[in-house]
């Protein structure tokens, strides 16, 4: 009996002295929370990255008969550019070996007009000298002919108008070749015209896309490169097509946020709630915004995690170009609901257990383990129905668990 007793009393000192190790004395005033009362703000996770309200894309030039492209300079991402610096620019070896094939084209038309219009020149000076020749002849032969009939002798005549008949034939016809001539050089001369303002045009149109395959500023911008559907961003060497968006020229001026959350939560998020966002380079300072749209539809985050999630928009209630760039990750709440007037307590200092949940509430000997009722929650606080009071403090540290190791 006696040894029971003895038994007893060593664990009463042993509970006294856990009670004395783990209570006023010894925990500081950090272990300690306050139930106070106020709203309790409902809120959904959301994450997600900042992006440009304007911003204009970049890619590979609208260039007639070229659908691929190979990049050969991309400004440094995050480079501060001003309107007309180059920021772009793709391989113009095979448009340059087109330029030269065409030049040559142009150029050889340009001899061949020459010389057709060298030989068509001298061709029709000898028919012309011809034809000078021709007409002299038959105007000799009707001055032979305008002597009396009387003082000439009967051959004399027959020849002369034998040289007038052949003279005038000829004269016909060098002024018929003439003609057939100028205009069959008319004809050729077109066609070379033709053929050399052809391949002029299309010089021309060489050189505007090869001046286009370097694409230039369209705004005073910061670069910022764009991923594809894999999450990669392109890189100088790599081949892009025709439409790609391969970066970025956004005004930062005003950004908004794209954001995502699980799709466990999509039917607790609506248009026109409240944002609360930190970024992951300033995570010590607070930025506000509202759902500006929501997707109606449900998507795999990326490629690589097929965690489904639903995308939204917010619209940021004020941009700080200073601090914010597009790109940048953020973290942050989406206020869903608000229990007003709730009596709180800090969402660690409640202990589940599989009689209900309980907390360590503080008392001048040192704390009690008291159960409570809770209602909603959120992440840092927990709605308490009834088994606190406001000001009572409550220890957000199991002490139960740190008594059993300590004994």
């Amino acid at each position: 009996m006696r040894r029971r007793t003895l038994v007893l009393a060593g664990a009463a000192v042993a509970v006294l002295g856990a009670a004395a190790v783990f209570g006023r004395t010894t925990l500081p005033d950090r272990v300690w929370g306050s139930v106070d009362q106020g709203d309790l703000v409902l809120t959904v996770e959301v994450t997600g990255s900042l992006a440009a309200v304007h911003s204009d894309p970049v890619g590979p030039p609208q260039v007639p008969d070229v659908f691929d492209f190979k990049i050969s300079m991309m400004a440094p991402e995050g480079k501060d550019v001003k309107a007309g610096e180059p920021v772009l620019g793709f391989d113009t070896s095979d448009l340059t070996r087109k330029l030269q094939e065409k030049q040559a084209g142009s150029e050889s038309a340009g001899k061949r007009i020459e010389k057709e219009e060298k030989d068509a020149e001298i061709a029709r000076r000898n028919d012309e000298l011809r034809l000078a020749e021709a007409e002299s002849r038959a105007r000799k032969a009707k001055l032979e002919l305008d002597v009396p009939e009387e003082l000439v002798k009967s051959q004399q005549l027959r020849e002369s108008r034998l040289a007038l008949a052949d003279a005038e034939r000829e004269v016909s016809f060098l002024k018929e070749k003439l003609a057939a001539e100028q205009k069959a050089t008319d004809v050729a001369l077109a066609a070379l015209r033709s053929e050399k303002a052809g391949a002029d045009a299309r010089v021309h149109e060489i050189q505007s896309a090869i001046d286009a395959m370097t694409v230039k500023a369209t705004r005073a911008a910061t670069v910022v490169y764009a991923s594809n559907w894999r999450d990669e961003k392109k890189k100088v060497g790599d081949s892009s097509w025709r439409g790609e968006r391969i970066m970025e020229l956004p005004d930062l001026s005003a950004m908004k946020a794209l954001g995502e959350v699980d799709e466990s939560d999509a039917g607790k998020i609506a248009a026109g709630q409240k944002v609360r966002l930190r970024l992951d380079a300033h995570p010590d300072d607070w930025f506000t915004g509202t759902i500006g749209s929501i997707w109606s539809t449900v998507q795999q985050q990326s490629w690589r995690n097929p965690v489904k999630i639903v995308k939204l928009v917010v619209t940021l209630d004020a941009t700080d170009p200073r601090k914010m760039r597009p790109g940048m990750r953020f973290r942050g709440t989406i206020e869903t609901g608000r229990v007003a007037k709730a009596l709180l307590v800090p969402a660690d200092a409640v202990f589940p257990t599989p009689d209900g949940p309980v907390v360590f509430r503080k008392t001048a000997m040192g704390y009690e383990r008291r159960s409570i009722k809770i209602g909603a929650r959120n992440e840092t606080s927990v709605e308490v129905t009834s088994g606190l009071a406001k000001g009572d403090r409550v220890a957000k540290r199991d002490l139960d668990a740190a008594a059993r190791a300590a004994s």
